[in-house]
């Protein structure tokens, strides 16, 4: 699931599309005694109250998602919980029909429901991946809807963390006279509880100030075990990683990554940026290898691991190789546009199989 486009960074294919999606934690537990443990801790909400919803936005696995709301809406086509999930789940998708038709339905959802949080909150997220094609003047008439979409939501939903972390990236990403700034970002953390969620919206301001150190920092600080604070903790992971290797500091990237893998070891994303690493190292066998080992996790197939395979089985000089994955790549009906015209970039380079 995407680092939801327009708001989150790292929107290069090689980053989930839903960034924008965090997920709620935990069960009441029965008895007193059990609870214990947990009376201190901050109050919990989240986006949707479909559990089974929710556990697949947590895991980042949006062919199920998109398989589970697709069918609740054959059976229920005013499902509110349903129409949201279905358009978070396809956020990402090659075909613009299916964002011009989900937007129309999130539309209709939030003048039916208005006090449905989801589909406001898919809403903003969808409206933003659309004004991505447009025009700049198309995306700036688009800001004030964007804006009042997630403060409702906001609203709805205090304790929930993914509005808020997504109303912070729309701050950080606007100047301050049309909206944004930093100042307005930073008064997101106040009221919050959870000290992991004010770790990682610092995290975020760090890394819009270029401040790497500050925001490595405050990612090692974060304990939590709420699936969808996790998910914030890996996408923002993710992108420190690959600032460390733009950066040529490949070590450093690649330890980072590693302890990812080590601390999240059911998701794609850190073998995934493994795999980059070890690319930009020189290291093609090792990156194929790794870029293999995610296709079967969690979240697979929102990265773009068949470009990335093919680019090191191209760099290695396995041509016949590095054509098959591009082709898959071409193929794949989550694939960006700019992921779509590198491969074909890459499979003229490469000339007609022999």
């Amino acid at each position: 699931m995407t680092k939801p486009s327009g708001i989150s960074s790292g929107l290069d294919r090689g980053e989930p599309r839903l960034t924008g999606l965090r997920r709620a934690v935990g069960a009441i537990a029965l008895l007193v005694a059990a609870l214990g443990p947990w009376l201190s801790q901050p109050a919990q909400a989240a986006i949707f109250k479909d559990a089974d919803i929710q556990s697949l936005l947590d895991a980042g696995q949006a062919d199920d998602l998109e398989k589970l709301a697709s069918q609740r809406l054959k059976s229920q086509p005013e499902d509110a919980q349903a129409i949201a999930a279905l358009a978070l789940a396809q956020l990402d998708l090659a075909d613009p029909a299916a964002l011009r038709q989900n937007i129309q339905r999130l539309e209709q959802c939030v003048e039916r429901h208005p006090q449905e949080a989801s589909c406001s909150y898919a809403l903003a997220l969808a409206q933003v991946m659309q004004v991505r094609s447009g025009s700049k003047f198309k995306a700036l008439g688009a800001l004030g809807k964007v804006s009042d979409l997630m403060q409702k939501t906001m609203t709805l939903l205090p304790d929930a963390p993914e509005p808020r972390s997504a109303m912070q990236q729309y701050y950080l990403a606007l100047p301050s006279f049309i909206g944004g700034g930093e100042s307005k970002a930073r008064a997101l953390e106040q009221g919050l509880q959870d000290p992991d969620q004010v770790h990682l919206l610092r995290a975020r301001v760090a890394a819009s100030k270029k401040d790497w150190s500050t925001m490595e920092r405050e990612l090692r600080a974060v304990r939590t075990q709420r699936p969808e604070l996790l998910l914030e903790l890996r996408l923002s992971w993710s992108d420190l990683g690959r600032q460390w290797m733009h950066n040529g500091q490949h070590a450093k990237a690649q330890a980072w990554y590693e302890e990812l893998i080590k601390n999240q070891p059911q998701q794609a994303m850190g073998w995934y940026g493994l795999g980059r690493v070890l690319d930009a190292m020189g290291q093609y066998d090792r990156a194929v290898t790794a870029f293999e080992r995610a296709k079967g996790l969690r979240g697979a197939e929102q990265l773009a691991l068949d470009q990335r395979q093919g680019i090191a089985l191209q760099s290695k000089g396995d041509k016949a190789g590095a054509r098959a994955a591009f082709e898959r790549a071409i193929a794949h009906r989550r694939a960006s546009a700019s992921s779509v015209e590198d491969c074909k970039r890459r499979l003229a380079e490469l000339g007609a199989a022999t």
